[in-house]
């Protein structure tokens, strides 16, 4: 009887099997060039390998390999067939491609056509790569175009219109750039080995632009988002002015940070904030003013204007900057690592859509690219339009992450539904 038994379990064993409990795990592989290998930090621990060897992710349910070739761009990729001699040896459930613009040739060109045909080159062969991934039942991950200290402002816009394509594809996408460069597309000093690698310093700055539950949220299947055009929107009353009603514990270490909302008919106090340092720090309104410390800035204060505020932290560069409805209000010098994220605040009442968390600092080409609704999922942890109705005590998060938003007792988030 119980043979019997031991080969009953054993079949739903195989039937089942439980990721990380007696089975294989999955299979990460990360596929690109010199600075995917690791190349210029110590023992090539490059961000990969830190991200792997960080506490971030459960290693017995996901095994970390690193198929790169220092120097490979998506020609070299097909010519030297390095899909069937190192790529697939590995065996990927998942693969993180972290190919550059840098090894495709976009520093040859002298003028903006010849960029431009760098650029297609680019995405329609790195596309092709994922696609063909994808066919083969391999989840694919794009890791964004990155700083180069060679590059000019024409080629820092190839950059970005670059990163811009890759978060309107149907693939996860990690934003690195906005961990390590300084606004202008190159290294920040003191996180570069030389004008083509980070530094280890700057090697574990890319890897906290990883959200940790992601490759956990792939294998269940969660879908990459995308923005939801419904009008209607959630009214949080909180007439107990509790400090932090909707709140967002981060897992792991996050630098490079962004939050952003859109709120209306806002009644005085904190709309917003984060605690980092061991202190909060609250973007508030007053009157017409929204205020992040010595930021400020009036805004249409009615029943029909949205106003989209985006708070972004570069920890390399020791700077915040605060955007209003796309335009950059200004910044200040400060270094933060956030533990906790909330929106909505001591205000008694605030109209909120598009919450969202990004753990990689926004540029203002891409804070501007947000307030113009075209989506950025890349290092996205947290987003829920809140077009819904929200049920329970946490908000649902429709980023591929499993970080959740809780709703603290006393508050109230009531639907508001706008037909188109």
């Amino acid at each position: 009887m119980n043979k019997i038994l031991t080969f009953f379990i054993f079949l739903l064993c195989i039937s089942f099997g439980v990721r990380g409990q007696g089975t294989s795990p999955v299979h990460v592989t990360f596929f690109g060039s010199s600075v995917c290998y690791g190349t210029g930090a110590e023992n090539n621990h490059g961000y990969a390998w830190q991200f792997f060897h960080s506490g971030a992710i459960d290693t017995l349910a996901f095994q970390y390999y690193n198929a790169s070739t220092g120097g490979d761009n998506t020609l070299k990729v097909e010519k030297e067939d390095r899909l069937t001699k190192k790529l697939y040896p590995t065996k990927p459930d998942i693969v993180v491609i972290g190919l550059s613009l840098g090894n495709e040739g976009i520093l040859k060109p002298k003028d903006d056509n010849g960029r431009k045909q760098i650029l297609e080159q680019y995405r329609t062969r790195l596309l092709a790569l994922a696609d063909s991934l994808n066919s083969q039942g391999i989840q694919p991950v794009i890791v964004n175009c990155y700083s180069n200290s060679h590059f000019t402002e024409a080629q820092f816009d190839i950059t970005n219109r670059m990163n811009q394509i890759i978060n309107t594809w149907d693939y996860p996408s990690i934003n690195v750039l906005g961990t390590v460069d300084d606004l202008t597309g190159k290294w920040v000093e003191g996180y570069v080995r030389d004008p083509l690698h980070p530094n280890m310093a700057g090697h574990t700055e890319m890897s906290y632009a990883i959200v940790p539950s992601l490759f956990e949220a792939i294998r269940l299947n969660k879908k990459v988002p995308a923005y939801d055009w419904h009008y209607s929107y959630a009214t949080l009353l909180n007439t107990a002015k509790v400090a932090k009603p909707l709140s967002l514990d981060l897992p792991g270490t996050v630098h490079s940070f962004t939050l952003s909302f859109q709120c209306k008919e806002t009644a005085d106090g904190s709309i917003a904030g984060f605690t980092a340092n061991n202190q909060n720090h609250l973007l508030t309104v007053s009157g017409q003013t929204i205020r992040y410390k010595e930021l400020t800035k009036s805004f249409p204060k009615d029943t029909s204007s949205w106003t989209h505020i985006v708070l972004t932290h570069s920890y390399v560069n020791q700077k915040t900057m605060l955007f209003v409805n796309g335009e950059l209000v200004g910044s200040i010098k400060e270094q933060l690592s956030p533990t906790q994220v909330h929106f909505g605040g001591t205000a008694s009442k605030t109209e909120l859509k598009d919450l969202t968390f990004h753990r990689s600092s926004l540029n203002p080409s891409e804070a501007l690219d947000l307030f113009n609704k075209k989506f950025i999922q890349s290092s996205l942890e947290y987003y829920n339009p809140l077009t819904k109705p929200v049920l329970g005590a946490t908000v649902g998060n429709e980023a591929q992450s499993l970080t959740t938003l809780k709703i603290a007792k006393g508050v109230a988030l009531e639907h508001r539904r706008v037909d188109f």
